[in-house]
Parts: structure tokens; C-alpha cells; sequence
């Protein structure tokens, strides 16, 4: 990876709204399947295809970190990206959803005998497995992407310090993606990440949003800054005549 955009969105009506970003969805058929596999005389689940049928690690120009809220904005400026000949990930256009891989995975393998619950330990262990396999991909995704280009709305981060120059985000996801940008930022990657890195909850947590290396640009400058610079309509001067 070699830059890092912090980008304010509040222009993006100025590109257009017509393009459809084009999704190379993984195959779903692939995502139906546990995938498993027999070690030391039992079954487990097998990590490596089901990361390969859900979160296979994709090579691209562009990375976009966002906020589910802010989904369709990710494709606006994907979609105009992809008109200029780049490559873009975002990854709920192509990888598989999380919830619906916990889902499966808990349904079978998560519940007492009768299946009127779901056993507690069972459940944060199944928890920890899919975590780490998107975290990963997304660790791969990202080393693997030219350019990081992060959404910064107010669904993403929901609290600013401009004295300190710091930001906060509720998502566990977003900062963990910012945290990889900036590791790769300084050439200092750990690719061994803890479990306790990526662990998601049940309540609302904070985690401090390191935007400092970020280069800090609306839709126009990040545009500008990458070579692809819109053309705007010009205003008409009556006077000039």
C-alpha cells in the first residue's frame, strides 16, 4: 500500500450518479457449503477453504473502508474509479456477509441436542474463528491494495478532537482497517494480529481513529491527487462580451 486517503464526502453529488459499480461477487454456491475436514481423529471446520469461499483476499487499486451506512456513496465514487480503468474493493459488494457465515456455522455446530439454544461457549469460540478469517482477508486485501481511501462521515467516526487533532469510531471494523492502513503506512506490519485486536461485542465500544498520516481531502482533491481529476460545468460570464 502506498498512500492513505482520509476523504470528507460531503461533494460527492459532484460525481455522477448513473454508473453502477461493477461487483465480482464471490460464488455463492461456494458459500453454502461448511466447509470441513478430519484432524486428529475429528471433524473441524477447515479455515482455509471457508476463507477462500467467503473472504477470498482480492488484489485491486483502490481500497475503500466505509461504514454499512454509507454503502452507496462507497459505490458511487467505486463505480468512478472503475470508469477511469481502475480496480476497486469494497467489500460487501464482493465478499460474503459475516452474520450469514455465523449464522450457518452456529446452526450447526453452536446448539444444544434439541436446538432450543445456542451454548454460550460454543457461540464466542465460533465468534472468534469468523472475526479472525475476515480480519485476515481484510489484512491480506489491504497490503495487497495500491491506495487505502477511507469514507470519514458521520456514521463512520462520531467523535472529533480538533485541539488533539484525534477521532473516534464505534466500529471495531474501521479501526481495525485503520490500523492496518497505518502499520503499512510505516512499513511495520505484524502480520501475527491477535484475536483480542478484532473481537467484536455486543454493546458500543470506542476505539481512537488514527487519521494523522492520513492525507485529509474532499471527493475533488482526492481526485486531483490520483490523476483523475473531474471536469466541472463552468459558469457562464454574461459581462464577457
Amino acid at each position: 500500500m502506498n498512500n492513505a486517503f482520509n476523504v470528507d464526502i460531503s461533494d460527492i453529488s459532484i460525481l455522477p450518479q448513473d454508473l453502477s459499480f461493477e461487483k465480482t461477487k464471490l460464488s455463492e454456491f461456494m458459500q453454502k457449503e461448511i466447509f470441513t475436514k478430519r484432524q486428529n481423529k475429528k471433524r473441524v471446520l477447515d479455515g482455509k477453504k471457508l476463507e477462500e469461499a467467503w473472504f477470498s483476499p482480492i488484489t485491486a487499486d483502490y481500497f475503500i473502508s466505509h461504514k454499512r451506512e454509507d454503502a452507496e456513496k462507497a459505490r458511487i465514487l467505486g463505480a468512478y474509479l472503475q470508469s477511469k480503468g481502475k480496480t476497486v474493493f469494497i467489500d460487501s459488494s464482493i465478499w460474503g456477509n459475516i452474520s450469514k457465515l455465523q449464522r450457518l456455522i452456529d446452526d450447526d455446530y453452536c446448539q444444544n441436542d434439541d436446538k432450543s439454544f445456542y451454548i454460550y461457549d460454543k457461540r464466542n469460540k465460533s465468534t472468534s474463528y469468523t472475526h479472525m478469517l475476515l480480519a485476515n482477508a481484510l489484512l491480506k486485501t489491504i497490503a495487497a491494495c495500491e491506495n487505502f481511501i477511507f469514507l470519514n462521515t458521520p456514521n463512520s467516526i462520531n467523535a472529533v478532537d480538533i485541539v488533539t487533532d484525534t477521532a473516534e469510531t464505534n466500529s471495531p471494523w474501521i479501526y481495525f482497517e485503520i490500523n492496518v492502513a497505518n502499520a503499512l503506512l510505516k512499513k511495520c506490519i505484524n502480520e501475527n494480529f491477535s484475536e483480542e485486536s478484532v473481537r467484536d461485542s455486543m454493546v458500543e465500544m470506542s476505539f481512537d481513529a488514527d487519521l494523522k498520516r492520513f492525507s485529509r481531502v474532499n471527493i475533488m482533491e482526492l481526485l486531483s491527487n490520483i490523476g483523475l481529476p473531474i471536469q466541472t460545468k463552468q459558469r457562464i460570464n454574461y459581462f464577457d462580451y
